[in-house]
């Protein structure tokens, strides 16, 4: 074909332009993601336990995790997250109940299968992974059953991070993998046998040299851990990492906006000065929910869904009344923790059934607010104050602990952008 040289100039301009509008196109493509993100999933396999008496008694004295039901919510959230598709699966630590092998392996296996429908899985390790003494619950007694070393954990998930690792660090289960063509993952493990909420020396060089070269690579650097960089709550021994100080230091230095956690059970963000942490509440707990973390065009959006699990329990025909009204069933059995424990406190201090009664309420709603990280209701609840000032007036812990979580009444932590 013969071009004009009079529009050859102006063709040539066009198609360079282009070009370059499909690179930059390329480009922001790359650096667009979206993972789901779990943390706290406590899964205990079947074969562990007979759901009878000594279980349900061990379970009672938790915080009010629904784990009688984590294989049935894991399936549910696998079956979500395998519609959805995600770019990746993240799971922020304390996969098993408590270490458990079994627990382990068989997590593993609903993993690899959610691989295999073509949703990549990343996983790092918390403190009820490693290190620990692990029990099975049947009637006939609790006996000690075989955990994991730090070993077998990576040899048992090697497939869901560690084998893709473009890094990893010597010192601990740390590793660095390629999330897209921009971005990449930074999956740290601050646990240890001797400690299991801190970060060492030598890990902390290893961080510092990963994001250095990630930033010379012009990468954007996405970084989950299991324990906390900042305070969330009132309890901070055993939560926030020992080295947080020198680890933010790290994530500013090299303009990192943004860490995921978990391990305190509470659903919570936090910025300090450009850099925010998500710290997600377990699967197994309260609305059973987890993150779904969004990027494009150098913006980062984030909210949480909860499992659907009554209509996972229609859809695969099962008859089970708690399942097929999970969202009751999970609510009670997080409130009935708290409302024995709030009647105990007050009843102790003298409070009469009359004046108990509407503050154990305030107690279950705030509480379960606090928990799901939505407290946007509760003003509309004690639009005064007036209970909760009487709980902190009662001298109870219940009245410590609210006074403590007082600043969040009105605050939604479930929705987060950039």
């Amino acid at each position: 074909m013969c071009i004009n040289p009079r529009i050859r100039a102006p063709l040539a301009l066009l198609t360079a332009l282009c070009l370059l509008l499909a690179a930059c196109g390329k480009k922001s493509a790359e650096g667009s993601y979206r993972v789901a993100i779990a943390t706290d999933l406590h899964y205990l396999s079947p074969a562990l336990t007979d759901h009878g008496d000594l279980f349900r008694q061990v379970m009672e004295a938790g915080d009010g995790k629904v784990t009688e039901y984590c294989d049935e919510i894991t399936d549910a959230f696998l079956e979500e997250v395998r519609v959805m598709k995600p770019d990746a699966l993240i799971l922020t630590g304390d996969l098993s109940f408590n270490g458990e092998r079994d627990s382990h392996l068989a997590l593993a296996e609903k993993l690899a299968s959610l691989e295999t429908d073509g949703v990549p899985v990343f996983v790092l390790p918390g403190n009820h992974d490693l290190f620990r003494s692990p029990y099975s619950f049947f009637d006939a007694g609790a006996e000690s059953v075989p955990g994991v070393t730090a070993e077998e954990f990576r040899e048992i998930y090697a497939a869901f991070g560690f084998d893709e690792a473009v890094a990893s660090d010597s010192d601990s289960l740390s590793y660095v993998a390629q999330l897209n063509g921009s971005t990449r993952l930074l999956m740290l493990d601050a646990n240890t046998p001797h400690d299991f909420c801190s970060l060492s020396a030598e890990t902390l060089r290893w961080i510092d040299a990963q994001l250095g070269e990630a930033e010379q690579a012009g990468h954007t650097v996405l970084v989950a851990c299991h324990q906390n960089l900042f305070q969330h709550s009132m309890f901070i021994s055993g939560y926030v990492l020992e080295t947080a100080e020198q680890l933010y230091e790290l994530l500013a230095a090299h303009r990192v906006p943004l860490i995921l956690s978990g391990h305190m059970h509470i659903q919570h963000i936090r910025s300090v000065e450009g850099v925010t942490e998500i710290a997600g509440s377990p699967l197994t707990m309260g609305d059973c929910h987890y993150g779904v973390l969004s990027a494009s065009n150098g913006s980062l959006r984030y909210e949480t869904h909860p499992v659907s699990m009554s209509a996972w329990a229609q859809a695969h025909g099962l008859e089970n009344e708690d399942l097929r009204d999970f969202a009751a069933y999970a609510a009670q059995s997080f409130e009935r923790r708290t409302r024995l424990q709030a009647e105990e406190q007050l009843a102790v201090r003298g409070f009469s059934p009359e004046e108990i009664e509407p503050l154990a309420d305030f107690a279950c709603a705030l509480n379960n607010a606090y928990f799901s990280g939505d407290l946007s209701g509760i003003p509309a609840l004690d639009p005064d104050g007036a209970l909760l000032q009487r709980w902190v007036d009662s001298g109870t812990f219940f009245g410590y602990y609210f006074a403590s979580i007082e600043s969040e009444i009105g605050k939604d932590h479930t929705r987060w952008e950039n």
